[in-house]
């Protein structure tokens, strides 16, 4: 079944596109892992910082921010009139950060402090701002458990986190085998922070020395 919606366009990640080509998205889009069949759609391939206009091309005020780390197609959305960043599954609190196969904490490091200095800049120019009304920062929405943080609160703490990871100051508080990989967790004290992913990922972070 192919889904068309003229009025809601799907708009998906142009940073790899060969991880959602037609032979991988049933792996990737973990249909395949699940056991149903994987929708057909079509969609556009939106560049990093695309704009998203309505139908008559008028500007919505809401960005697309290329963040691969959790996967390579993860995407962020900043709603400019809002002040509010949606970082989809790449950090949140009270739950695990998880990782797939698929993932780097080497691109995750990246794009993170990317979203570091957006939100440094976006609360620059509020600051600077004689506008009385709306928001006074950029806050963050999350894929699971975190609403209403502010945002670069959340990012320093999450990198902050990872970064004690890759330098061996957080210890590993269990480690199992999942589709022949090998997979191990860590967890802050406080519980607020967590990762689970394949320990390779950790070990590649490690080896090019990403803090």
């Amino acid at each position: 079944m192919i889904n068309y919606s003229n009025d809601s366009p799907i708009l998906v990640s142009a940073y790899d596109p060969t991880f959602i080509t037609r032979d991988v998205l049933p792996k990737h889009s973990l249909c395949d892992n699940l056991g149903i069949k994987t929708p057909k759609y079509k969609f556009t391939l939106a560049q990093h910082r695309h704009a998203i206009k309505s139908q008559t091309q008028i500007p919505l005020g809401v960005t697309i921010l290329h963040t691969p780390g959790h996967t390579p197609d993860e995407l962020a959305l900043y709603d400019e009139a809002e002040m509010m960043l949606y970082v989809g599954d790449s950090l949140y609190e009270n739950a695990a950060i998880m990782f797939p196969s698929e993932g780097s904490i080497v691109s995750w490091f990246v794009w993170m402090r990317y979203l570091v200095t957006w939100v440094k800049s976006k609360n620059a120019q509020r600051k600077a701002s004689t506008d009385e009304w709306g928001p006074k920062e950029v806050l963050m929405n999350c894929g699971h458990q975190t609403v209403l943080k502010p945002a670069l609160e959340m990012l320093l703490s999450t990198i902050a986190f990872m970064n004690e990871v890759v330098e061996k100051k957080e210890e590993v508080k269990r480690k199992w085998e999942k589709n022949g990989e090998q997979f191990v967790a860590y967890q802050k004290a406080s519980g607020r922070l967590s990762l689970e992913c394949p320990e390779r990922l950790v070990n590649e972070a490690r080896s090019k020395r990403i803090v």
